[in-house]
């Protein structure tokens, strides 16, 4: 299974991204595809809930994911929309519904379940390298830009070997000053290992 990374930058501006383009510039082998996507945060209405669960669930929609949603609640994951895979199904990741689940939501939870935040990254740039591809947005809520985050995707190497593959580009966010951030590579607890879901979680982790 191919491994991941989400990085946040909170302390960037809007020209973070440029500076950061330039530095990775000479590992780029080619320009992929174009990339968004969005994080709404739903907190629950409901007052009976056991001590040990949550209010809070995310869903989190990847438009370079075939735009499926992933919805997280605690350390439970499904995933919907219109390309969901028969492997994501069968390991009880996913309803194998079509339609978002934050979509059911907004239209038929409303009373159980209330949108709060929306954290959206449009139009973001996609770059190969030998190691990784590298995905990066600038990402804005209803108050304004809120910082730099950066999907990395490796390939099916070992922990180790992808561990110095993401240290390689915090060494890149050093050269323009970008020491502070948050970086997650944790994969969910409750369900078998799944691509998909473990990304979704290390969004969550990075952004909440």
């Amino acid at each position: 299974m191919k491994q991941t990374a989400v990085i946040f930058i909170e302390k960037a501006t809007p020209s973070t991204i440029t500076q950061f383009h330039d530095v990775l510039s000479t590992h780029v082998i080619s320009v992929q595809e174009k990339w968004s996507f969005e994080l709404k945060t739903f907190r629950s209405s409901v007052k009976n809930i056991p001590s040990d669960d949550t209010r809070v669930m995310y869903s989190l929609t990847l438009t370079h994911r075939d735009n499926q949603t992933v919805t997280i609640k605690k350390h439970s994951a499904i995933v919907t929309g219109h390309h969901v895979t028969e492997q994501l199904t069968s390991n009880g990741c996913s309803t194998g519904f079509p339609e978002s689940f934050d979509n059911i939501i907004t239209s038929k939870l409303s009373n159980i379940w209330t949108q709060r935040q929306s954290i959206k990254g449009d139009f973001g740039s996609s770059y190969k390298t030998s190691d990784l591809v590298v995905r990066a947005a600038n990402v804005f809520s209803s108050s304004g830009f809120k910082g730099l985050l950066l999907e990395l995707e490796g390939d099916e190497s070992s922990e180790m070997d992808f561990d110095t593959k993401v240290e390689t580009i915090q060494s890149l966010l050093d050269e323009i000053s970008s020491r502070e951030f948050k970086l997650s590579k944790d994969r969910m607890k409750d369900t078998e290992p799944n691509f998909l879901c473990d990304l979704a979680y290390q969004y969550v982790k990075v952004l909440d």
